[in-house]
């Protein structure tokens, strides 16, 4: 090689590297890029996530259509009363019955699990634990941050036994917000009567499509509910009445007016998710929680949606007048 001092100036070029000041400055260009690109990658992947959630609710909508055409009325919730003990599961027999997420099974191209469950005993009895413990990836939604899919009965949380995760909840009703600012309004059309929803609990009129006056596509049949205390497929207690704004947060007396929402200090669950044990529609999702109407439609609906509005798209024969929402 020819020294470079042998070369005439305007033809010699000399070879360096980078100097540390250009190295810190590429760095630097590289992390303001990866900032920039990180939370469209994110944004990305929720909204993948958003729109499994969704087509899962399609699929349940087909699944209760379907179950209507055989039934000739929709599926009930489920029994919702307390089975915490075996006596009480023994005392409580009579009224035995499938939840809503069981009664599915067979339209969800469960049909093998379905038949391998004994509806003569309670989905908490030794015989149903290998089909009551499956994960079913329809019932989950992977916009939960919860890595677990199994979860306790939500009677007996000391119980060592797991259960299949529902993070959809059926539509039993509403009470105390169609009376705002009162709150004193029950979950039903008249005194002592069912619930305004359309999952049913075992002591109530079964619902088919001809009780919804107020139209399948203005009503809601499941939302979702990822940290719902009864939130199992097979639950007995997997529906309930929305008492609460749409992802509401258990805070302090002083800080909200909704009963179900209010806890004491130093309540381990204050500030969480879900107000009444998680047994209220909510979601981990930015802006809103996705519903399954009764038409079979799918969609999200905002979290600041006016209460009123709602808890008429929470009844099915209310006749109340909803529009767009």
């Amino acid at each position: 090689m020819v020294p470079c001092l042998m070369i005439p100036e305007k033809t010699c070029f000399q070879r360096r590297g980078f100097t540390l000041i250009e190295l810190l400055v590429v760095i630097a260009v590289i992390a303001v890029l990866i900032s920039l690109l990180l939370p469209a990658v994110q944004q990305a992947r929720e909204a993948a996530r958003r729109t499994q959630c969704r087509n899962h609710l399609k699929q349940f909508g087909l699944a209760f259509h379907n179950y209507h055409d055989t039934a000739r009325m929709f599926p009930k919730g489920g029994f919702f009363g307390n089975l915490g003990t075996p006596a009480l599961q023994a005392s409580n027999a009579p009224q035995r019955i499938a939840g809503w997420g069981a009664a599915l099974l067979p339209f969800l191209d469960q049909a093998p699990l379905y038949h391998s469950i004994d509806f003569n005993e309670w989905y908490l009895h030794p015989v149903n634990q290998p089909a009551a413990s499956s994960t079913l990836p329809g019932f989950v939604c992977p916009s939960n941050p919860q890595g677990q899919t199994l979860k306790p009965n939500g009677d007996n949380l000391g119980s060592p036994e797991r259960y299949g995760r529902s993070d959809y909840g059926g539509n039993w009703g509403e009470r105390g917000l169609r009376c705002l600012p009162l709150m004193n309004c029950q979950n039903n059309y008249s005194a002592g009567g069912p619930g305004r929803g359309v999952l049913m609990h075992v002591g109530e009129p079964s619902i088919g499509a001809g009780h919804v006056t107020d139209g399948l596509s203005q009503t809601i049949f499941l939302g979702e509910a990822p940290e719902a205390l009864h939130g199992l497929w097979m639950g007995h207690k997997n529906f309930f009445d929305q008492s609460a704004p749409l992802n509401a947060r258990n805070d302090l007396a002083s800080n909200t007016p909704f009963p179900s929402c209010q806890v004491l200090p130093g309540n381990p669950n204050l500030g969480r998710l879900g107000c009444d044990f998680g047994q209220e529609f909510h979601s981990h999702h930015v802006g809103g929680v996705q519903f399954l109407l009764g038409d079979g439609s799918a969609r999200m609906v905002s979290d600041s949606i006016d209460l009123k509005l709602f808890a008429a798209l929470l009844s099915r024969s209310g006749g109340e007048v909803t529009g767009e929402f």
